[in-house]
C-alpha cells in the first residue's frame, strides 16, 4: 500500500512538473505586445504588415469607440443604485445594454482576427490557428495585482492627497 502511494505521488508530481514546463515553453516572453508577437510568429513581410497594421487601427477605432459605450451604459447602471424607483426590469434593460455592447465588441473582434488570417498564406494561417489563444489572453486588459484594500479601491482620489490612478492603455 505504502508504494502505491508513493507511486502516485511520484506520477502526479511528474504530470504537474510536464505540464508547468510545457506550459512555460509555449508562453510568450512577458512584456511583448500582442501586435509584435504575431509579427514575429507568423513571419509576415513587409506587405502584409502594412496590411495587419491599417487592420489594427480599424480595430483599435472601432473598439475604443464601443468601450467608451460600454463605460457610459455601466455608468447608467450603477446610476440606478441611487434611484430608489428603479425596478428590476429597469436594472435587467442596463445590464442588457452593457452586454450587447461588450457583444459588438466581442464580433467585432472575431472579425478582425478572420481579417487578419486572410492576409496570411496557408503556412501562416496554421501557425496563426495554434498561437490564436495566446494572442487573445495577451490583449486582455492587465489584471490587478491583489485584492483591493478593505472597504475597496478609491478610484476617485477625493477620500485624500492622492491623485486617481493613470487610465490603462
Amino acid at each position: 500500500m505504502v508504494w502505491l502511494v508513493v507511486l502516485l505521488l511520484l506520477a502526479n508530481a511528474a504530470t504537474i512538473t510536464m505540464f508547468w514546463l510545457g506550459r512555460v515553453k509555449h508562453s510568450p516572453p512577458p512584456g511583448t505586445e500582442a501586435k509584435d508577437f504575431l509579427v514575429k510568429e507568423l513571419d509576415l513581410d513587409s506587405t502584409q504588415q502594412i496590411r495587419f497594421a491599417a487592420l489594427r487601427k480599424e480595430h483599435r477605432t472601432a473598439v475604443d469607440s464601443l468601450r467608451e459605450k460600454v463605460k457610459e451604459a455601466k455608468n447608467h447602471l450603477f446610476d440606478l443604485v441611487k434611484d430608489t424607483a428603479a425596478t428590476d426590469a429597469m436594472k435587467q434593460d442596463a445590464a442588457a445594454a452593457v452586454s450587447r455592447i461588450t457583444e459588438q465588441i466581442d464580433l467585432y473582434t472575431v472579425e478582425h482576427f478572420q481579417k487578419v488570417r486572410a492576409i496570411c498564406n496557408p503556412a501562416q494561417q496554421k501557425r496563426f490557428d495554434e498561437i490564436l489563444r495566446q494572442v487573445t489572453t495577451m490583449m486582455a486588459p492587465p489584471r490587478p495585482p491583489g485584492p483591493p484594500p478593505p472597504g475597496g479601491p478609491d478610484r476617485t482620489g477625493q477620500d485624500d492627497d492622492r491623485p486617481p490612478p493613470p487610465p490603462h492603455e
